[in-house]
């Protein structure tokens, strides 16, 4: 069976009646074939950038597919040529405008986003990332909670926080460096430049890279040979061995909310993020 839901905002009819309990989604569309369900980032038009519609969409998605037994693998892919271009900073430029609710709003928008990677890490699918543009900040972050990422050769990776007076949040350092590793998750998040895809394959970031127009196929490749294995064995073996991984949240997830009221709610961040904005969209 084959079946798929656009992304409501785009007002396009479905192909086939979608599956009963199918979620009706904003920001994602849902292509269901067989085992396998495509969510894909559906706001090109918008970079995908990441904002609290996404954040609740993704948990959506994540209590949706938990109930879900007969879906065994999720692609996360993208519409437009950016996976994604990161934190919405527009809706930054909102948190920071009211100085009295700021270090509020930040800590609320911080738990929203762990809970959201948290649950597509935790994921008893197996989790692709179709990196098949390239992906910023809060993008990177998406892709790192999937189990394997396949990215195109010509695409790049950048976690742009530290340029904007920010640093590295949304739960997604402790993954980073178990990926990477201490040193290379440092020269990553601090340094801010772009990582080619050659440079994410021998650091970690990614497991595969492939031409932009193969990547799918790529994955779909992946899923074929993961198919040909006992699923409930799979299933336990990507359990046991989250579990075995150094803790992906920790304390983490305690501390980033303050952390970020504090140093996000400041002026100088405020002026960094609108300097950004008035550079690269003078019309907003």
């Amino acid at each position: 069976m084959r079946a798929r839901l656009n992304c409501a905002a785009m007002g396009q009819p479905a192909r086939s009646p979608p599956p009963m309990n199918t979620p009706t989604l904003h920001t994602l569309r849902l292509d269901i074939d067989g085992d396998a369900v495509r969510a894909t980032l559906c706001r090109p038009e918008r970079l995908n950038a990441v904002g609290a519609q996404l954040l609740d969409e993704l948990v959506v998605l994540a209590d949706w597919l938990g109930e879900r037994e007969d879906l065994h693998y999720l692609v996360l892919d993208h519409e437009g040529p950016v996976f994604s271009a990161g934190a919405n900073l527009e809706e930054a430029r909102e948190l920071l405008a009211d100085a009295g609710r700021a270090r509020a709003r930040l800590r609320a928008n911080q738990r929203a986003a762990q809970q959201a990677l948290s649950k597509l890490a935790a994921l008893e699918q197996i989790s692709f990332a179709a990196l098949r543009g390239s992906a910023y900040g809060a993008g990177v972050a998406i892709a790192m909670a999937c189990d394997f990422r396949v990215m195109a050769e010509d695409a790049v990776l950048n976690l742009p926080e530290t340029r904007l007076g920010m640093f590295l949040s949304y739960g997604a350092t402790p993954p980073l460096v178990a990926a990477l590793g201490l040193a290379r998750a440092k020269e990553m998040i601090l340094f801010a430049e772009d990582w080619d895809a050659a440079r994410c394959l021998a650091a970690g970031a990614v497991q595969q890279v492939a031409a932009r127009g193969q990547v799918g196929a790529r994955i779909d490749a992946m899923i074929a040979t993961l198919r040909q294995r006992h699923w409930p064995a799979v299933r336990l073996a990507k359990q046991v061995a989250n579990a075995a991984a150094p803790a992906r949240w920790g304390e983490v997830t305690l501390t980033e909310p303050e952390l970020a009221a504090e140093a996000l709610a400041g002026g100088d961040v405020a002026a960094r993020v609108e300097a950004f904005l008035r550079r690269h969209h003078p019309e907003r």
